[in-house]
């Protein structure tokens, strides 16, 4: 009788261990042409994930921000990973999910990391003189709801129930562009309230700071300040994630993995193809070759678009690149369509391909055409300070009156790749590296955003010596800072000529 229990006191956690590993999973570089990242943890228990960086793949195993997650290889936010994945039958909870990711990250890439505590830069919450917080009507969990107020401010947010530990961890949701750290709580107020905060979006707020004779610029420090509370910038210690070790190329996936793995469907379960309708939309407005476009939980619905716009959203290329007769610039159209709620974007985009093909009889090649492009070229005297490779490549934007980007250990091709997600009022086309600068560098960036009038700001480039320039845009500032230019050009670029 002893005997058998033993022997299932043993058996049982080597049971439930196994259980914590994916059935079967397919490891492997991205394609070269991935430039942003598609997928999740989906229904049934499925995980897709196209085109991660190794920062992204751990801040969503380990549920971390990526900003804390610190130390790695220069690669760690460059090179793009895909991960297709199927857990054993049953187990569909996000969190065993992100448990059986830690374990492949472990095994297939020799990820090793730790917990320590850093210095990092923060938002800190503390109490004015004057509070103005009245106490929740009644108990509950917290929650927002869409206020009413000034017409000028176009947020207007109510808090219901709001404790400050529970406000400081909100205020990076919905208010991102201006809070873009975490935030503590420093008041040492007890108790929950019902407050409402009134500000302006980012780029009205720009708007506004630009123009004297209009209404007063009103951020969401400015809001909470109203209701008599501060929020500032600083630095306190936080937990991060460090990684020791992680190696660049995965283990080899097993044989066979790839087909094993369920695919999703290749078309939709039904779509509609039919003349554009009529939209209702604010005086002025000017339509994009996309239309309104929505294409999330298994549903997609083009409203008036352009089939330039449609077949380009489907192949994820800027409508330019598509060569065709004129009518596929102007004449609009509607699809809608449905397919499973779990299949990706990038799934979505292959089904819109095909139901515009068919319904069109597309007919397609691929061609170099000369395309407006820009240029990157070394100055007479670059200014830029080498790296010396210790830090992990990376770029990032911190948004306050002007656009803040932070570049380290950064090639003159990754910025050439980096700069037109973040500057695309100015860099609206393909950015061509052809500076002939080899290495890595650090450098930091100020330039005016866009939304208002370059006179009324004070844009200015510095290194991380503190030397600094003054008065340029953000292409200009980008010959400013490193001694690169920037400007406009033809090229030959691979484009689609469909007929």
């Amino acid at each position: 009788m002893i005997r058998p229990l033993l022997a299932l006191a043993i058996l049982v956690p080597a049971a439930a261990f196994a259980q914590t590993k994916f059935e079967m999973a397919d490891v492997h570089v991205s394609p070269p042409t991935t430039k942003q990242p598609d997928g999740g943890f989906m229904p049934g228990g499925r995980v897709e994930l196209r085109g991660f960086s190794m920062l992204g793949l751990v801040s969503m195993a380990y549920d971390v921000d990526d900003s804390n997650v610190i130390d790695g290889p220069a690669w760690l936010a460059v090179d793009r990973f895909d991960i297709i994945a199927k857990a054993p039958a049953g187990v569909t909870s996000e969190e065993k999910l992100q448990g059986m990711l830690r374990i492949l990250l472990e095994e297939r890439f020799g990820l090793k990391t730790r917990s320590d505590k850093k210095e990092m830069p923060v938002f800190v919450l503390t109490e004015r003189k004057g509070l103005k917080l009245p106490p929740a009507a009644k108990d509950g969990p917290p929650s927002t709801a869409r206020g009413e107020g000034d017409a000028a401010l176009n947020n207007h947010v109510k808090l219901i129930s709001y404790s400050m530990p529970a406000l400081a961890e909100v205020l990076p949701q919905i208010a991102a562009h201006f809070v873009n750290h975490p935030v503590v709580d420093e008041t040492h107020i007890k108790g929950s309230f019902d407050f409402q905060l009134d500000w302006m979006g980012i780029n009205i707020y720009r708007k506004a700071k630009a123009n004297p004779d209009g209404p007063p610029a009103v951020g969401i420090f400015d809001a909470l300040e109203k209701v008599g509370l501060h929020l500032e910038a600083a630095k306190r210690p936080q937990e991060v994630m460090v990684i020791e070790n992680v190696n660049e190329a995965p283990t080899p996936n097993a044989e066979g993995v790839t087909a094993k793995i369920p695919a999703f469907p290749t078309e939709f379960d039904v779509a509609e193809v039919r003349p554009g309708k009529p939209l209702d939309l604010p005086k002025g407005t000017v339509l994009n070759a996309f239309g309104q476009a929505r294409m999330e939980n298994g549903r997609v619905e083009i409203m008036s678009g352009t089939l330039q716009g449609m077949l380009a959203m489907a192949l994820q290329v800027e409508p330019r690149m598509i060569v065709g007769p004129k009518w596929m610039e102007e004449d609009r159209f509607d699809v809608i369509a449905k397919t499973a709620a779990a299949a990706p974007f990038s799934a979505l985009c292959d089904m819109l391909k095909k139901v515009l093909t068919e319904r069109f009889e597309i007919v397609t090649h691929t061609e170099d055409q000369p395309m407006p492009v820009y240029v990157l070229e070394a100055g007479k005297k670059p200014k830029l300070k080498e790296s010396d490779g210790a830090t992990r490549s990376d770029c990032h934007i911190e948004n306050t009156d002007r656009r803040y980007f932070i570049c380290r250990n950064t090639t003159m091709a990754q910025l050439a790749e980096r700069l037109p997600n973040v500057a695309g009022a100015y860099v609206h086309r393909p950015l061509l590296d052809l500076t002939g600068l080899p290495g890595a560098y650090d450098f930091q960036a100020f330039w005016t955003p866009k939304a208002g009038p370059l006179q009324r700001y004070r844009a200015r480039f510095s290194r991380d010596s503190g030397d600094s320039v003054g008065g340029v845009d953000g292409v200009r500032s980008v010959r400013q800072a490193t001694g690169a230019q920037a400007g406009r050009a033809e090229a030959p670029c691979a484009s689609r000529d469909d007929r």
